[in-house]
Order: structure tokens, then C-alpha cells, then sequence
């Protein structure tokens, strides 16, 4: 801890030689997460893609739900790995120079990959962490820019000095004028999945067996096509409510998603629709009996998978991943996270191995009251 700080504090002395800066209260204030935010980036990412007419499941289905057969691990053992991202987003303090100004954040990233052997233990086999320091660069001086950035590098911890307006796929709409602090949790969340996206891409090939499951989202939507690797699925807990579908036989009617969640029966899925250019397919798996929910929409997941031409997608893997997908729902967390319902346990894993790299908020404040001193 002596060494982050010092690491810190040396980083911060130059950010305070080069801009005027007006700290948060305690030092830091940490930007707080919501668990409706897969939801607001899928809502994002399939804005364009909002009536949803074509499936890419071959052969064509002719049908709207589909039973899925529950395949447990000792008659396949398909998913043995497991990949979650998390992170913590801190402001730090306004930084001036002359009439321009930025908000500083201080960010960091998590992710782990655990394995399942046969047996079922897990085993954690990978694990990242990264500090990202973020600025608007256009709106301080090259000069200061340039110093802050040299100050960062070769740093024993690594923090990496990132620019609050380069443009992503999470912040892409940010207009100028708008409140820079709106920005900032958008930025740690496309650097946490760029992160997450390189660790499965960099992994998957060194395992010769086995399905990786990804919490959370693999494609941009009109951004761009996410994550091109084999063998890995994301899985969504929470989804938009914003599409509709064609579905069905002959009578191809257009149906909004929460009306065909809410239908979808217990152990069933529906046909794999396209994603948006054909870059991903996306379905629905229903894990949990609607009479046990609050509501609908509860117990149903979200799947992804990249359409690859070494990777078809067809109904006989589709159903194949859904059947493994219902065999992983136990042990549910409840009460643990309000998630439960939708929870696949081996990710409750992940997510945890993720978090126990954090630094405390509270230490963390200490530590950045003491490099602000400097």
C-alpha cells in the first residue's frame, strides 16, 4: 500500500504543478454503480436495431419458444470457464488552467477468469487489474497533458492517463457542453469490456476444451462487433425493453421483447434473432418459472455469441449452450444481490474474485488525501 501511494502522490504532484486543482470532499468521491447498467448499454447498443425481423439460427425457425433440455456437468461439462469484469470510479478533483477546466477520475479495474475442473471446484486462473487516471485532454494544455502523461509511465502500479473525450462506444453520444462528470463512469465502463474483451481473446486460445461464459454484453451494437472469439458466450441479466420481434410461424406478427419474455415458458428459449449488421445472434433462455418472480420479466437471461463463419450458428449448438446455460443457475445468491433471479452462480464466483483486487474506498481516500497534500 506504501508503494501505491507513493506511486500516487507522485503522479498528483504533477497533475498539481501543471493545473490548478479544487479537490472533492474527503479527497475522493466514489461515482456509484447501478444494476440496471447492462440494460442502459444494451438500450444503447440496439437503438438501431430496434424491430428485429431476421434470425440467424439455421435452419430457419418456424417456431416462437423452444423446450431446453437442462444438461448438467457429469453428461457434458461444456462451460468451464468464466470471465467478470468490475470496477470503481472515483472523482478526484476539478483541475483549471486559465479559463478551461476538467473533472480528474481516478479509476480501477477488475476481471477474473475462474475454472471448473470436473470435479466442480473452481479455480481462479486469471486475474488483471489496472489504475486509469482520466482527463479531458482538449480541455488543458499540451504542455500539461504531456507531463502528466510522462509522470504516469513506468510507474510500479501502471496508471494509465486516458482522455475523458476520445470517443467509444459507451460515451459516443456525449455532446460538448455536456457535463463532463456524465461522462466519466461511461469511460471506466468501455475500458473495463475492452479490457474483458482482450483477456477472453488472449485466453481461449491457450485451453483446448471448454466454454468461457462473459458477464455481461460481447457486442457494440452499430459501434462495432464487440468480441470475435470462439467459444465464448456473453450472458445479460438485464436486457432493454425498447425492441420488438417478428416471431412465429405464418402469422408473423410484431411483438414487443417484455410481451414475449413475459410468454416464454419455464426451461424454454427463443429462436436466435440477429444482432445488429449480423455481427452477433442474441436469444433468450427463461431459467426461473414466472409464478416464482415479481414479475415477467424476472429469471430470464440475455445471450450473445459472436457469429463467426468457423462457428455456425445452429439450432443443435443454440440449444446445446441454452440446455448448459439452465444447469448452472444453483446456487442461487439470494438476498446477496438483487440480481439473483438471473444469476448464474460460476459469474457470482467470477465477480467476486474480481472484486477481492480492490482497494478499499476508505483506503483509497486515505491514500489520495495524502497524495492531494503534496
Amino acid at each position: 500500500m506504501r508503494e501505491f501511494t507513493e506511486t500516487l502522490r507522485s503522479v498528483m504532484a504533477v497533475v498539481a504543478h501543471q493545473l490548478e486543482l479544487m479537490p472533492a470532499s474527503e479527497g475522493a468521491t466514489e461515482e456509484m454503480t447501478f444494476t440496471d447498467e447492462d440494460e442502459r448499454d444494451d438500450s444503447r447498443f440496439s437503438q438501431d436495431n430496434l424491430e428485429v425481423d431476421s434470425m440467424l439460427e439455421t435452419p430457419r425457425p418456424n417456431w416462437k419458444y423452444r423446450e431446453a433440455r437442462p444438461i448438467h456437468r457429469k453428461e457434458e461439462h461444456f462451460f468451464r470457464y468464466f470471465l467478470d469484469g468490475s470496477y470503481r470510479h472515483y472523482f478526484l478533483a476539478t483541475g483549471l488552467e486559465h479559463d478551461r477546466s476538467t473533472p480528474i477520475f481516478l479509476s480501477q479495474i477488475a476481471l477474473a477468469i475462474i475454472h471448473r475442473d470436473d470435479n466442480g471446484k473452481i479455480h481462479t486462473v486469471k486475474r488483471q487489474h489496472q489504475w486509469h487516471l482520466l482527463i479531458a485532454k482538449s480541455r488543458i494544455s499540451d504542455a500539461a497533458w504531456q507531463s502528466i502523461q510522462n509522470a504516469a509511465k513506468n510507474t510500479p502500479y501502471n496508471i494509465k492517463v486516458g482522455d475523458l473525450l476520445e470517443k467509444d462506444e459507451y460515451t459516443d453520444d456525449f455532446r460538448e457542453g455536456q457535463e463532463l462528470r456524465e461522462k466519466g463512469r461511461g469511460k471506466t465502463r468501455h475500458l473495463m469490456s475492452a479490457m474483458e474483451f482482450e483477456a477472453a481473446a488472449a485466453f481461449i486460445p491457450t485451453v483446448s476444451e471448454g466454454w468461457m461464459i462473459k458477464d455481461g454484453l460481447v457486442s457494440f451494437g452499430k459501434y462495432g462487433a464487440g468480441m470475435q472469439t470462439e467459444r465464448v458466450i456473453g450472458v445479460a441479466k438485464n436486457f432493454t425493453s425498447m425492441q420488438k420481434f417478428y416471431v412465429g410461424g405464418k402469422s408473423r406478427e410484431k411483438e414487443s421483447v417484455v410481451s414475449l419474455i413475459a410468454n416464454l415458458p419455464h426451461h424454454h428459449r427463443t429462436p436466435a434473432f440477429e444482432g445488429f449488421a449480423g455481427k452477433t445472434a442474441f436469444w433468450y433462455v427463461r431459467l426461473r418459472s414466472p409464478q416464482h418472480m415479481q414479475y415477467p420479466m424476472q429469471g430470464v437471461i440475455k445471450v450473445e455469441i459472436p457469429n463467426l463463419p468457423e462457428q455456425p450458428i445452429t439450432t443443435e449448438l443454440i440449444d446445446k449452450i441454452s440446455g448448459a446455460l439452465l444447469a448452472e443457475q444453483f446456487v442461487t445468491p439470494y438476498g446477496s444481490d438483487d440480481r439473483w433471479h438471473s444469476h448464474l452462480y460460476p459469474i457470482y464466483q467470477a465477480e467476486h474474485a474480481a472484486k477481492q483486487q480492490f482497494i478499499s474506498t476508505q483506503t483509497l481516500q486515505g491514500i489520495i488525501r495524502n497524495a492531494l497534500r503534496s
